[in-house]
């Protein structure tokens, strides 16, 4: 007997307590409300702590996964990050080169190879927080040195190559 509506909405935001856990029967859930009742899928990402964005990731792991035959237990492996990657391109013909691939390669670097980018050896990552005025700060003097604010939900591309513009204007202007 086929679920209702309500009874997936209640499985996803129970399954939503533990993304990493159970991403695959939560991203099946996710797209199944997606599919039936948008209104019901939105009343999930409204409610729990999933955000708009995982949702929507979780829902094109469980597109591209679910008529796939590959044990969930390797997927589970992988994790939804990787999957959501892969997902774009993968097809039964290629699906054991993209897991290989996804197994092996960190997300970042997966990320760019997926996108016909050369990776960058010896990359260094640097996370930083931001009071709202300083990140619109930060925010204006990358876009002022050539990075390019996408319409996208990619936000400021070409970062890393506007923040060492601006710092070597500001070493210039010192020397």
């Amino acid at each position: 007997m086929a679920l209702s509506t309500d009874d997936i909405y209640g499985k996803a935001v129970g399954l939503s307590a533990d993304v990493e856990d159970n991403f695959l029967e939560l991203g099946r859930c996710l797209r199944q409300l997606q599919d039936r009742d948008l209104e019901m899928f939105q009343k999930v990402v409204n409610k729990t702590n999933l955000g708009r964005r995982k949702a929507y990731y979780l829902v094109e792991v469980s597109r591209a996964f679910d008529p796939l035959t590959v044990p969930r237990a390797r997927l589970r492996k992988i994790g939804w990050t990787k999957l959501q990657l892969i997902g774009k391109s993968v097809n039964q013909d290629n699906l054991e080169e993209m897991l290989t691939l996804a197994e092996s390669t960190p997300t970042k670097l997966l990320e760019k190879q997926l996108k016909g980018e050369k990776p960058l050896n010896n990359a260094h990552c640097v996370l930083m927080y931001f009071t709202p005025k300083q990140y619109k700060e930060l925010e204006e003097a990358l876009l002022s040195h050539g990075a390019t604010q996408s319409g996208s939900k990619r936000g400021i591309q070409n970062k890393e190559n506007a923040l060492i513009a601006a710092l070597r204007e500001l070493k210039a202007k010192a020397a």
